[in-house]
């Protein structure tokens, strides 16, 4: 019997991508979901457990706990005392077993009456990757028998080669926005492994059409190709919300099971925090969507708005095809326009793929290093990254991770803000030989080089000031051993600066050059959201203490640094959280260098003051309101490379016109390039006249902005409100948190009653756009030239540009 067993035993390898539990009355199984030559799935037996703060005579106690849990009793399976680390310090506890993953939190609560409990509320795949060291996308070695895993003999990391389509649909909107439960999918495209299809309910002839003879053929021909092609990722652009959910809807119209999921399920709705993520058995089902918010919003890129279309060009730098959204039905109708919306529908899917190429590479590597799956990290904020990571940690150290906050908790978090960093205010002008120095990871580097943790803060006052770290707000914290989130953060930051290295070395064409890539972006996200986690209100590593000391010492290092260049000699134009601008004067490039390399000399640890860069010309704006002050994080610079460098201006903001923002670029450029007023007085000329003439497209006319209220339930009206409230009367569906994009016509007593949704403008206000965009855009760069709006109206004095200087 023996013989046979280990005759049975098989050694394979294979690359992890995410780990679910099944649970019985017998016990709990982890579902391992594993990439060989195809997906497949293995199963592990693993108990599930928390922690009870107990005395060692509380074992009988907790083990008669008996609670409802399911339509059942459930009591815990067995206890375990153990040695951790809690709140830095060993102490003996109870791990307590249950025999199913829900019942950790009946039991949990009933022993939470009596005794403190941590980690009960983890989990169950994650609980097991933790355990067991694991992570996404790190090839395991193992020995199975059947489909169990009887041994993991080896983890290392893996590569990946995910089979993945995109997909997007289109449908028939007579009134505006598609109704599920009226309005038909008309085209649904995919884009698989070069494989680009539209499948049709009409003929179309366009050799990449797949006709069907209805809606519900569409739909089962789409869900065939999905199982016979054997996605592994299936990428979708704002697809959680709207094109599953629909075509989900008409399968169900129409008779269909919506079997999407390698096993013949539907998608199941769960929520992640405050997003909510769909997700899909066997099939790892990634949402682009809050993932380019995601990027947008933590600066990985600029990006106006989050629209397909936009996201495409932030990204790819190509336009998309576009057609009229309140067209598409009149195009389905009409045999001429079908071959030019099947085109677009194409596209659709073909922009979600190139998108995806560039993202999910970035999304690999975040889950590789967080932990968690690309289902989740696709999904995450910076705060579950981070939280994740240090989970992981936290069981390798032998540590207890500490509980999430009640709401009471966070709510009293919040009331109080942390003080920001320090800001010098530039005077306004224009100014020529700057040079600009920045800290390398302020925030990062002062956690490691002063030993911040919740765990060394604030020791005994038995501990002299010479063991630790004093904060310039008076808060201590242990100069040994290292806390937690110092060691972790170490452990990225010398990971980048590898990974740095390689980059260096590797062909930028290659697949190496692009994983790297993707690993220092990814760290480098990281590594600089550990400050953010420690003052985050729902943080499990929360401390005030902490982040206040983080900023705190920010002040005092850019304060010094500014202090010390004075007293050089230096110029300081402007200081802002990490960075220093300094006018050079008669001072060299030599000087400039001298003066970082003796900084340095006198910082701690990690932390080094890092050129960013010489400038030749630079200009800083004012503050709206405040005439005689300069503008925090308002300027542009050019390089000595040629390229222009902007900060603050209303270029990036979504709620100007393009019209605005290419008048500004090219004013900046006429300026910065050519040191030459008259050309940027021109160019503003040259606008305002093209404007008068009508010769301006309306597309660069829209101006976008958030709905950021119920359109139904305002009467005063703002012009967002007001095109919005006019759209909705011609049958368009808008709701509150809608992006929409206006137009600012001739027709109406008000800019507001003017307003319109760019689909429905015809013509446009050119004295708005004129006096309200395009002059309010340059006019606070053009008047420290001594112009006035007068003076770009109607002409002006001229003077040499040497003489602002």
């Amino acid at each position: 019997m023996l013989l046979v067993r280990y005759l049975a035993m098989v050694k394979r390898r294979a690359v992890l991508l995410d780990v679910d539990y099944v649970a019985g009355e017998d016990g709990t199984l982890v579902r391992l979901l594993l990439k060989g030559k195809r997906l497949f799935r293995l199963y592990d037996e693993y108990e599930p457990y928390f922690y009870a703060v107990a005395p060692k005579e509380a074992e009988k106690e907790i083990m008669q706990v008996k609670v409802p849990s399911r339509g059942a009793f459930a009591s815990p399976s067995k206890c375990e005392r153990v040695k951790r680390l809690l709140f830095g310090k060993e102490v003996e506890i109870w791990k307590v077993y249950c025999r199913r993953p829900f019942d950790v939190p009946h039991i949990s609560a009933e022993v939470s009456k009596k005794y403190p409990v941590y980690e009960n509320n983890i989990p169950f795949g994650k609980r097991y990757m933790i355990d067991k060291g694991l992570a996404p996308f790190s090839e395991i070695t193992y020995e199975r028998e059947e489909k169990r895993i009887k041994r993991i003999i080896k983890v290392k990391e893996g590569g990946w080669n995910l089979r993945t389509m995109s997909f997007d649909i289109e449908t028939y909107n007579p009134s505006g926005t598609p109704r599920p439960e009226k309005d038909e999918v008309i085209m649904i495209s995919y884009d698989c492994e070069g494989e680009q299809r539209v499948i049709s309910s009409k003929k179309i002839a366009r050799d990449f059409v797949i006709a069907c003879k209805d809606e519900r053929e569409m739909i089962k021909k789409f869900l065939e190709i999905v199982n016979a092609k054997d996605v592994e990722v299936l990428l979708g652009y704002n697809s959680t919300v709207f094109d599953l959910p629909y075509l989900k809807e008409r399968a169900e119209k129409n008779g269909l099971d919506f079997a999407i999921g390698r096993d013949g399920s539907s998608f199941r709705l769960q929520k992640k925090g405050i997003r909510t993520a769909a997700e899909i058995t066997g099939r790892i089902h990634v949402d682009l969507y809050p993932v380019v918010r995601f990027m947008g919003f933590i600066g990985a890129f600029k990006i106006s708005k989050y629209s397909l279309e936009n996201a495409y060009e932030e990204l790819t730098g190509k336009k998309k095809l576009m057609v009229g959204k309140l067209d598409i039905w009149k195009m389905w109708e009409d045999e001429r326009h079908r071959e030019e919306l099947a085109e677009y529908s194409r596209f659709d899917a073909v922009a979600t793929m190139e998108i995806g190429k560039i993202l999910l590479p970035l999304m690999m590597e975040m889950g590789r290093l967080t932990r968690l799956s690309l289902f989740d990290a696709a999904g995450a904020t910076a705060g579950q990254l981070v939280e994740s990571l240090l989970m992981h940690k936290s069981f390798e150290h032998g540590a207890i991770i500490p509980n999430k906050p009640g709401d009471e908790v966070a709510a009293e978090r919040e009331l109080a803000p942390i003080k920001g960093a320090f800001v010098k205010i530039p005077q306004p002008g224009i100014y020529e030989n700057l040079v600009v120095f920045d800290f390398r990871g302020l925030y990062p580097s002062i956690i490691t080089s002063h030993n911040i943790d919740p765990y060394t803060l604030n020791p005994p006052k038995s501990v002299p000031d010479s063991d630790c770290y004093v904060s310039p707000i008076g808060h201590r914290f242990l100069k040994k051993p290292r806390g937690l989130i110092p060691l972790v953060l170490e452990e990225l930051i010398k990971m980048r600066a590898k990974v740095k290295e390689q980059l260096k070395k590797a062909d930028k064409d290659s697949r190496e050059y692009e994983a790297l890539y993707a690993k220092a972006q990814s760290l480098k996200i990281l590594a600089n959201s550990y400050y953010g986690y420690l003052a985050y209100s729902r943080s499990r590593w929360y401390s005030r203490e902490c982040a206040e000391s983080v900023t705190a010492w920010g002040r005092h290092y850019i304060m010094e640094t500014i202090r010390k260049a004075e007293r050089e000699g230096f110029e300081v134009l402007y200081g802002d959280t990490d960075s220093v601008f300094l006018l050079m004067g008669k001072k060299t490039r030599e000087d400039a260098l001298a003066f970082m390399k003796k900084i340095n000399r006198e910082l701690p640890g990690d932390m080094e003051l890092e050129l960013e860069g010489f400038y030749p010309r630079g200009v800083f704006v004012t503050k709206k309101g405040a005439e005689e002050s300069g503008a925090k994080k308002k300027y542009a610079l050019i390089g000595e490379d040629g390229r222009i460098k902007i900060r603050g201006f209303e270029l990036v903001r979504r709620d100007w016109s393009a019209i605005a923002k290419a008048t500004q670029r090219k004013v900046l450029e006429a300026i910065l390039k050519h040191g030459s007023k008259e050309m940027a007085v021109r160019v503003v000329r040259e606008i305002i006249e093209r404007l008068k003439k009508g010769d301006v497209a309306l597309e660069d006319l829209v101006i976008y902005t958030q709905i950021r209220k119920d359109p139904r339930k305002y009467d005063v009206k703002s012009p967002e409100l007001s095109a919005a409230q006019k759209a909705m009367a011609k049958g368009v569906a808008i709701e509150k948190g809608a992006m929409v994009g206006y137009v600012i016509t001739k027709h109406g007593n008000s800019i507001s009653d003017k307003a319109q949704l760019a689909e429905f403008a015809k013509d446009y206000d050119a004295n708005y756009y004129i006096n309200h965009q395009v002059l309010p855009a340059v006019l606070k760069i053009l008047k420290e030239l001594g112009y006035s709006e007068e003076d770009l109206k109607f002409g002006g004095e001229q003077q040499d540009l040497s003489s602002f200087f």
